[in-house]
């Protein structure tokens, strides 16, 4: 099979498939996982059977991999783990496999944004092959995840090592860089309903499941919004037949017009991965 077959794009499937749940940033979910991000529970799996879904190390050849796969451990994520805070030194490299992960901006006051989401078309830490690295962001589970993590001392050997595995580390950082330039564009020129479209059709393509568990408290605050803004938008939805909200749960009815009433970030952000996956060597 090519490189290219292998890294195919992780947004061509129907919505049809039922996977994993999504959970809150609050409530009673929340207050357990906080106290698992406080003791900062990533539950490694020394025996997990290596096949990965990464897109990232699904695209380097059989040696790029071999050169790395001594120092990859299978990690399970719970929702609500903290991996880093910003301005922590970053001490390990994490190829997503499942799941999603949000970089969150956070202002003096305590408000925080969203800046960037992470899936299985993603890595994290990459920068660390350049150097010591200390994070800009504070890094999240928002959905249940699982990785494959490596030392930043490893990873950073490694690319040292070999043009592909260098060339890997800048086309995640390129990716990272570019997702939260589009983000930020969008978050200063496109409607709130725009932008909830987005999102939902964003966590859909990383989790494979219909449903998505979440409070409107949780989305303002990801969105930058009023919570009554995001009711207002999720009664809309709902009315269009878009969507079924019920007890912090979206219900995805119609994925394609969630995609129509989506602002252009989405279809960027898509071509943007699949272009920097396939260019992988």
């Amino acid at each position: 099979m090519s490189r290219n077959a292998r890294a195919q794009a992780f947004v061509t499937v129907p919505t049809t498939d039922r996977k994993g749940p999504y959970s809150p940033a609050t409530g009673k979910i929340a207050r357990r996982s906080i106290r698992r991000a406080h003791h900062n529970e990533e539950i490694p799996e020394l025996a997990h059977a290596f096949e990965p879904k990464n897109l990232f190390l699904k695209a380097l050849s059989a040696p790029e991999l071999a050169r790395l796969r001594p120092h990859l451990v299978f990690h399970r994520l719970p929702q609500g783990l903290v991996l880093h805070e910003s301005g922590a030194k970053v001490e390990h490299v994490h190829f997503i496999d499942s799941g999603m992960i949000s970089l969150v901006a956070t202002m003096q006051d305590g408000a925080q944004i969203e800046t960037a989401t992470l899936g299985r078309e993603s890595m994290m830490g990459s920068l660390t092959a350049l150097g010591e690295h200390r994070a800009g962001t504070r890094a999240i589970v928002q959905i249940d995840a699982t990785s494959w993590r490596m030392a930043a001392s490893d990873f950073r050997v490694a690319v040292e090592e070999n043009a592909g595995l260098r060339q890997m580390a800048l086309m995640s950082n390129e990716l990272t860089l570019a997702q939260m330039q589009q983000t930020a564009a969008c978050n200063a020129l496109h409607t709130a309903d725009r932008r909830l479209c987005r999102w939902i059709v964003q966590v859909r393509d990383r989790i494979d499941d219909d449903v998505i568990r979440l409070t409107h408290d949780f989305l303002a605050q990801m969105l930058a919004v009023r919570r009554p803004t995001v009711s207002l938008i999720a009664y809309g939805l709902q009315q269009a037949g878009l969507i079924r909200y019920q007890r912090g749960k979206i219900t995805i009815l119609d994925r394609a017009g969630l995609e129509r009433g989506a602002c252009e970030c989405v279809g960027a952000l898509r071509e943007k991965t699949q272009k920097i996956i396939d260019d992988i060597r």
